[in-house]
């Protein structure tokens, strides 16, 4: 079924989209006694990932802000994610690329998103490049930094637990297209096997970097005006919706309610938006195909990693229209007084946990102290007497950067409502102190102050 499947591959897609077949991975499938398989690699893939636990803890990361115990239409990083891929497979199929590598990287491209979103990611970052040394960091300098397509590509290779071998085992392609898809400092290169760094990114990932940026601007607007944020007159200013309005015509409500003209404006958005880039895209893939002369996949391999790039976007007016909207999302949502609080808040919390955790490692859970343990090869806290633990402490956690690495793993695969839980928790035995507002201004980094 799989070679048929593989076979149906290669004849319905473009030349320039990936192969099924042509899929490589760092460990051979596990024989778990099945008879016959019935997947391509890249949709065993995309199964890996959904049956994944750091997969089903994006329905407790806010994609925007925090999550309201009272609202329950709030998207999260969970919808977020499904509307991306939503998104991504439209325009792969339209492009006749391949659809199940562009659904896999997708669903997995947010696997490394720590809590708070961009704060909790800006705070872990500046405590692992040494912005935060003597403000609170771990006092060891650059250690690599943080980004979430790295932090990803850690899930999938080395944080989950479900094998034999550390990781998911995906193929290849999906872990480039994890890392790609959220771009940040380059990969160690023990960690970069099977991921073509320095290269452009295969036209599949192009494809879900375009959907999550559309996604992500419609998602804030409609959440936005869901929840008052913004007002339905000053978004009918907008515009990407006075084209829409044009567009449509008698089509659109004028009368209706806020909810029917919010639905009414990110439906007709998603369309404008979703077919100004399938068009433009067909374009320019016909276009960079004829000027290679790439008439089959054979001939697109040949050049694949010299010319690709830059084809997938939209056309300048589409272009134009998405950025007055993300500029209003910014200036309006994105840093208003109470955005600016939350992130305030998020990264408060962040690095008041890592402080926490670093000064006192036996604040941690079990399965975090045995990690290291198995990683650095540490006496194990629990198993030592109490007055041996301060030493061991001093002597091989606080001063090891696999130590602020792990702390670091652990940190970002918490959800929002567990790290706020544990906050409140930690505080209240003493264990994060209340800061005073010099502290406060002294552990930004210092191009915040």
């Amino acid at each position: 079924m799989a070679k048929r499947l593989e076979a149906k591959d290669r004849v319905a897609l473009a030349p320039f989209a990936q192969r099924s077949s042509d899929a490589t991975r760092r460990h051979e499938i596990e024989d778990e006694g099945r008879s016959f398989d019935y997947r391509t690699p890249f949709q065993r893939d995309r199964d890996r990932i959904v049956y994944s636990r750091a997969f089903r803890r994006l329905r407790q990361k806010a994609q925007a802000g925090l999550l309201p115990d009272y609202e329950d239409h709030r998207r999260n990083r969970l919808t977020h994610t499904l509307e991306v891929a939503q998104v991504s497979r439209t325009i792969g199929r339209a492009l006749e690329l391949n659809e199940d590598l562009v659904e896999a990287v997708a669903l997995g491209h947010d696997l490394g998103q720590p809590p708070f979103g961009a704060a909790g990611e800006t705070a872990l970052d500046d405590l692992l490049t040494g912005a935060l040394d003597g403000r609170g960091g771990p006092g060891l300098g650059d250690l690599g930094g943080f980004s979430c397509g790295w932090q990803g590509m850690r899930v999938v290779d080395l944080l989950e637990k479900r094998y034999r071998h550390p990781g998911l085992n995906l193929s290849d392609p999906v872990r480039e297209g994890i890392v790609k898809c959220s771009p940040g400092r380059p990969l160690p290169a023990d960690e970069a096997q099977g991921v073509r760094t320095g290269l452009p990114a295969p036209y599949e990932v192009e494809v879900v970097i375009l959907a999550d940026r559309i996604a992500t601007a419609l998602d804030d607007l409609d959440d936005a005006l869901q929840a008052r944020a913004v007002e339905i007159a000053d978004v009918e200013r907008l515009t990407a919706v006075r084209e829409l309005k044009r567009k449509l015509g008698k089509g659109y409500p004028p009368r209706a309610s806020r909810f029917m003209k919010a639905n009414a404006i990110h439906r007709g958005l998603t369309h404008m938006l979703v077919t100004g880039a399938i068009v433009a895209s067909e374009r320019s893939l016909r276009r960079w195909a004829a000027k290679h002369e790439i008439g089959d996949a054979r001939a697109f391999r040949k050049v694949r990693d010299g010319a690709v790039g830059n084809q997938i976007g939209m056309p300048a007016a589409g272009r134009r229209l998405l950025e007055d909207l993300e500029g209003f999302l910014d200036s309006r949502v994105r840093r208003s007084f109470e955005a600016d609080r939350v992130h305030a808040r998020g990264r408060r919390t962040v690095l008041g946990l890592f402080a926490a955790y670093h000064a006192d490692p036996s604040l941690l859970e079990p399965y975090v102290l045995l990690r290291f343990k198995e990683l650095a090869g540490v006496r194990y806290l629990r198993d030592l007497p109490r007055l041996a633990v301060e030493p061991e402490i001093s002597a091989r956690y606080r001063s090891d950067p696999r130590f602020v690495r792990v702390l670091a793993d652990y940190l970002a695969g918490m959800t929002d409502a567990y790290a706020i839980r544990e906050h409140v928790r930690l505080s209240e035995i003493g264990a994060i102190p209340i800061p005073s507002a010099e502290q406060l201004r002294r552990e930004r980094p210092t191009e915040e102050v």
